[in-house]
């Protein structure tokens, strides 16, 4: 196939993926000239150039991955790929590491050097283009993320990528396929494959082919393949083995679950105070917003592989109702995207300056995140010790009741939860969430002797067992506002309903602790009850 070796443009009827690489290449060479100009009409913003050259190293990724399809005539279809191209991090990576794929050489080593350094470089791009809003962050201005010697530096790398790809020229397709190649680019588009094949062991028997690259990959597919067959008789094997007695297991699953929490700032320190105590369950922060954590569950051998699906979600929703309860907070798998706006922009037509917010001011972390005195804006409340010791005490006392017990009170409750986590803009649901939360509150009152039936009335009962903890008869009544009625109301009317549940939930175990306390010893190691 010819080609012009100037423009390098492809001859004759090129796919369309050439001239989409051409105009990559194009479009990088632009953004190199604005950075250098940002820099010379003032060098004070090096932030801005430097964003500029990541985005144009980020063209020069895209090119270079447009070129890899070009490489293999079985490796035409753009699905590999287009996971990758919104990718900031992975065009980045792609950018400083693709030029080992020429002549066919890979070098796995480098592709872990390139995948650090391009997450390096988008978060300085990151935080020279945004202020850190974060609770934890330093306050510091986005120029002062980028010395002028880095965006100088990174700009060479950008011109010298340029030209090298350049250089190369479009790729000229292979009339045979190479199977090998192949296998490659599919594993490393594929996150485990990837992380197995530049795991360290991997990496330490490419040395060991001294450089033979091709070698080196037709050995890994063998593994791989020899890992499958090593899977597939492990399966063959569980699902044979027969399950050991309840309660006299030994550990054989870690099941880890993520979790958001719309209503308290997370501390790694604070949920050490739950894992001291709990050993089934382990609770890590995760994220950067300590808006997040992990459970950590163990499920023993008892447990079949069949059945780890659904005990791992049993078990997480107990876990996680818990820590509603302890904390009169909200805790879930996932939170709504999309509580107080929709729309990407708003502009004015007639005053294309101005810039317009607007949105539906009810979102969930609302409802736990006070305003603050001299804070410029609302904080969530930081999780403290002893919501924590509430949720165990809460974990002891109900997670052993049998299920004919607990699912009446605890079924709606989850639904409660499940409701609130999937009101938005689009559809409210905090009508039911409402509904749900009251059905577990009277369940649970008759349920403990403090409701004559569940169609009882409700409010009489709770003044009374509330008043030697709510003295003042006012606050009582906005505790428990949304509690009769038809329930027609906003989020607030769901969560006020959900705080009078938790409030009853958690002081049901110190009530009944003794009683509690015999059945609880496999939950928890320590524990006395609140004082």
């Amino acid at each position: 196939m010819e080609e012009d070796p100037d423009s390098g443009n492809p001859a004759g009827n090129a796919p369309a993926f050439w001239e989409q690489r051409r105009l990559c290449l194009e479009h990088a060479g632009d953004l190199i000239a604005s950075a250098q100009r940002v820099l010379a009409n003032d060098s004070g913003y090096p932030n801005i150039a430097y964003h500029l050259a990541v985005l144009a190293v980020e063209e020069i990724g895209k090119a270079g991955m447009l070129a890899a399809r070009g490489i293999v005539k079985g490796a035409l279809d753009p699905s590999w790929m287009e996971k990758r191209l919104n990718n900031h991090v992975w065009k980045f990576m792609w950018a400083v590491w693709s030029p080992s794929l020429s002549g066919g050489k890979i070098d796995p080593k480098s592709f872990e050097e390139a995948r650090r350094f391009a997450e390096d470089i988008h978060a300085r791009r990151m935080a020279g283009l945004y202020v850190n809003s974060s609770e934890d962050s330093a306050i510091a201005p986005p120029r002062d993320a980028v010395r002028l010697d880095q965006v100088t530096s990174l700009l060479n790398f950008a011109k010298a990528g340029l030209e090298l790809e350049t250089a190369r020229g479009a790729p000229v397709q292979s009339e045979e396929r190479d199977e090998l190649l192949e296998w490659f680019f599919e594993t490393v588009d594929d996150d485990v494959g990837q992380k197995r094949l530049f795991s360290q062991s991997f990496i330490q028997r490419h040395e060991e082919f001294g450089g033979d690259t091709r070698s080196w990959v037709r050995w890994a597919r063998d593994e791989f393949r020899k890992i499958a067959e090593q899977e597939r008789e492990l399966l063959h094997r569980e699902l044979s083995r027969q399950a050991g007695e309840p309660g006299k297991g030994k550990p054989k699953w870690l099941v880890k679950v993520r979790v958001q929490t719309a209503s308290h700032s997370l501390r790694q320190k604070t949920l050490n105070f739950w894992n001291n105590r709990i050993d089934a369950v382990k609770l890590r922060a995760v994220g950067n917003q300590n808006s997040e954590l992990m459970l950590e569950m163990i499920l023993n051998d008892h447990v079949k592989i069949e059945q780890v699906f659904d005990f791992g979600l049993a078990f997480s929703k107990t876990y996680l109702a818990m820590l509603n309860i302890g904390t009169a907070g909200f805790f879930w798998y996932e939170l709504s995207g999309q509580e107080e706006t929709y729309y990407q922009s708003i502009q004015d037509l007639e005053a294309p300056n101005m810039k317009v917010s607007i949105g539906r001011a009810d979102g969930l972390w609302r409802e736990w995140s006070p305003e603050h005195p001299g804070k410029p804006r609302r904080q969530r409340e930081a999780l403290q010790e002893p919501h924590l010791n509430i949720a165990i005490m809460c974990l002891a006392a109900f997670a052993s009741m049998p299920d004919l017990e607990a699912e009446p009170i605890f079924g709606p409750y989850i639904q409660g939860l499940t409701f609130l986590s999937k009101s938005d803009l689009h559809l409210s649901t905090a009508n039911p969430a409402r509904d749900a939360f009251v059905t577990a509150l009277r369940r649970a009152m008759h349920k403990f002797g403090d409701l004559e039936s569940e169609n009882a009335s409700l409010l009489p009962a709770l003044h009374r067992i509330m008043e030697p903890i709510i003295r003042e008869e006012a606050h009582r009544n906005q505790v428990f506002a949304s509690l009769e009625g038809p329930g027609r109301g906003s989020k607030s009317g769901a969560v006020t309903a959900k705080r009078a549940a938790d409030l009853y939930l958690a002081l049901v175990p110190r009530r009944l602790w003794p009683e509690f306390a015999k059945r609880a010893s496999h939950y928890v190691r320590s524990m006395q009850p609140l004082e």
